[in-house]
């Protein structure tokens, strides 16, 4: 009998043992965990039981916006007082530091991420969330807009929660609409509204242009947008380039048009002669009637006097700039990172965002909020409702975005300079692009 007391003993104690090895990583160990890094059973990935925890997280930006996160994160603490979060801002190039710590082997456990989050979770480097999404119960069709939170998704899967995510708008100079009579623009508008209004805003003294309706620029939100209001995609559902389409012509005309038919838009040798300035300084200076642009031009319109402006929807689905939380797939305490991210996109996080003027919120919550809706940008009132009135399309951001564009830049730069033919130009991009993608 004593025997098999000593015997059971022993094999409890070693099943502790083992028990105890299993866990002490965060879960990331052994061939019982999924490829993705996540644990099975989310709720017990590096789960503290209520000891204090302290975290690492990585961000971008100035000094200001450091004082931000930690104001945001000081109403996460009131939530999840063991929790300690650590923002570490790092300057120049973000990517490529954050990359050295993972390689070194002391990597944050979240990281804020943009459009590039992609790079990242093709690596394995960082986690999809869904597990730790359904194990806290988060609805994220409640705290986003579907085109919002489709944002941090990547095949299938949501890598990140979205925290700021402001939609491309459209900047208009009231006094330059009122002196044409023309309206002021909706979000009913079409492209061919847009055309309309922009040569009725063009003005010429002595033959010379001195005021232009719209700034079209080669950047690439100005024309991919157009691209997906046509219908158009540039790939097909099995990822497959797809600009050789009469959808992506179209909206590659309608600019050239504007631009080189209809005189309604500067050319790039106008906008040599006037100081190769960009479109948001012009504007500024009543120099074009309407700009596409976004969020941050809100603050640097707000400091110039002798102009009434405000802001309206896209006349269709717009592309949005945004940047979100992750978590690393190295990270021990996934369990507390996730519960940190998702206090810190609830709306009383959210709102100092709104209250320094950072950017617009991402969740519907604070999109709506009385806050956002009113808030006072130099003693003027502007439609911030165009923000969450916005249509986000489905960005085709993939890992290889940097080498897409490269491509696609190389050759859309001739065309917009007028120097290359439409169907030259898609059909090279096309090649170039399948080349890329084989």
């Amino acid at each position: 009998m004593k025997r098999w007391v000593t015997v059971m003993a022993g094999i409890l104690l070693l099943v502790g043992v083992l028990a105890g090895c299993s866990g002490s990583n965060g879960g990331n160990a052994g061939s019982s965990s999924p490829a993705d890094g996540t644990n099975s059973s989310a709720k017990d990935n590096g789960k503290s039981d209520g000891k204090p925890v302290e975290l690492t997280m990585t961000i971008w930006g100035s000094e200001d916006e450091k004082k931000i996160y930690e104001e945001r994160l000081e109403i996460v603490k009131g939530k999840l007082p063991n929790i300690q979060v650590n923002v570490m801002l790092v300057a120049g190039d973000y990517d490529q530091k954050v990359q050295t710590m993972i390689a070194g082997g002391t990597p944050p456990d979240i990281m804020m991420i943009a459009e590039n989050f992609q790079t990242y979770a093709s690596k394995n480097q960082i986690i999809p969330l869904d597990e730790f999404i359904t194990a806290h119960g988060l609805d994220m069709g409640d705290r986003y807009s579907d085109d919002i939170a489709n944002l941090m998704k990547y095949d299938g899967k949501q890598y990140g929660l979205t925290d700021r995510a402001g939609a491309m708008v459209l900047f208009y100079n009231k006094d330059l609409f009122d002196a044409a009579g023309v309206d002021y623009p909706t979000k009913d508008w079409t492209q061919q509204d847009l055309m309309d209004a922009a040569q009725r805003l063009t003005v010429k003294e002595n033959g010379q242009t001195v005021q232009w309706g719209y700034y079209p620029g080669s950047w690439w939100p100005q024309w991919m947008q157009l691209v997906y209001q046509n219908g158009g995609a540039l790939f097909d559902s099995e990822k497959k380039p797809t600009f050789d389409t009469t959808e992506v012509r179209d909206a590659l005309q309608f600019l050239n048009d504007l631009t080189f038919t209809h005189g309604a838009g500067p050319t790039p040798a106008e906008i040599a002669d006037l100081g190769n300035v960009g479109p948001d300084p012009l504007f500024a200076q009543g120099k074009i009637a309407m700009e596409t642009t976004g969020f941050w031009n809100i603050a640097s319109l707000s400091k110039v006097e002798g102009i009434d402006w405000d802001i309206a929807p896209i006349w269709g689905a717009t592309n949005a700039f945004f940047n979100g939380f992750t978590i690393t797939k190295t990270s021990k305490h996934q369990e507390e990172a996730f519960k940190v991210i998702e206090a810190l996109t609830t709306l009383e996080a959210q709102m100092p965002i709104v209250k320094h003027g950072q950017d617009a919120p991402a969740t519907k919550a604070a999109l709506t909020s009385d806050e956002f809706l009113n808030a006072d940008y130099g003693g003027k009132k502007i439609n911030m409702a165009a923000f969450s009135e916005s249509r986000i399309y489905d960005q085709p951001l993939n890992p290889k975005w940097n080498e897409m564009m490269k491509v696609i830049d190389d050759k859309l730069g001739v065309y917009f300079n007028n120097k290359s033919s439409l169907d030259d130009t898609v059909t090279q991009i096309q090649k170039g692009l399948n080349d890329l993608y084989k």
